[in-house]
């Protein structure tokens, strides 16, 4: 049997649609649009910061250490290491972080003889031009120090005053949501804006300018919400900069979106 050419008016849609790259039926993917427009966008992180690593050994039940000062934006490790010179198996439990530092992981037996670790981390963004102390604790089963404590002093040099640190845009899509960031560099880190980068780019418009406060140069950032569906979300401003000793800083924000 003879197949019949389809009519012209039929061949030339079809050439439309494989030109379009349209021809596959609609039903064929099944994945969300939004999840593949989500999965499409690249998420900048920031400049890789090298953590600022040290590590003591914790001699007694209760002991102090003094980190060396450290700039606004470091970020700081330090692992505490525990000798267990007993006979029986040494235990850490309910191990606790303060004032800022997190206990990222903690030995949770320690054999006769060896050493474990309490490893703690600290981000610095919002603690510049501040001194830290503290104490972080650990349980022990030992009846001869049921706990071990460190009280722990960090100073923060400041880079960049930052009014506020955390911006929050909360109300209704239907209105205009808008804030600004005041921010002045430390004297003993001066620097200009070179740009500013997104760490999703989706929600938020914003700008920013050279402006005098209280005397100093300083920046002002604005920023506005686009997100027009309700809800919460987080973004990330990372701000740029000419000085070599912090070439980016962040400067958090957190939207509630109402109908």
């Amino acid at each position: 049997m003879r197949i019949q050419p389809p009519p012209k008016a039929l061949y030339v849609f079809l050439c439309l649609l494989l030109a379009l790259g349209i021809t596959e039926p609609a039903c064929k993917n099944k994945e969300n649009p939004a999840d593949i427009s989500q999965n499409k966008i690249e998420f900048y992180k920031g400049l890789e910061v090298e953590p600022i690593f040290s590590h003591s050994y914790v001699q007694e039940s209760h002991s102090k250490y003094v980190f060396d000062p450290v700039l606004q934006g470091d970020i700081v490790k330090h692992d505490f290491i525990i000798k267990n010179d007993s006979k029986n198996t040494l235990e850490l439990m309910n191990a606790e972080g303060c004032c800022g530092f997190i206990v990222e992981s903690y030995t949770s037996k320690i054999q006769p003889g060896m050493t474990g670790k309490l490893s703690v981390l600290m981000l610095t963004d919002s603690r510049g031009g501040t001194e830290i102390n503290g104490t972080i604790r650990a349980q022990t089963n030992d009846k001869d120090r049921p706990e071990i404590s460190i009280d722990v002093f960090l100073y923060v040099k400041e880079f960049a005053a930052l009014h506020p640190y955390r911006i929050w845009l909360e109300g209704s899509f239907k209105d205009e949501i808008s804030e600004k960031c005041i921010v002045i560099p430390n004297k003993d880190y001066p620097f200009n804006i070179t740009g500013i980068k997104l760490r999703k780019g989706v929600w938020l418009d914003y700008s920013y300018r050279e402006i005098e406060k209280d005397g100093r140069k300083a920046f002002e950032i604005t920023v506005k919400n686009t997100r027009k569906k309700p809800g919460p979300y987080q973004e990330v401003l990372f701000v740029q900069t000419d000085n070599s000793a912090r070439p980016e800083f962040k400067i958090r924000i957190e939207g509630r979106i109402t109908e």
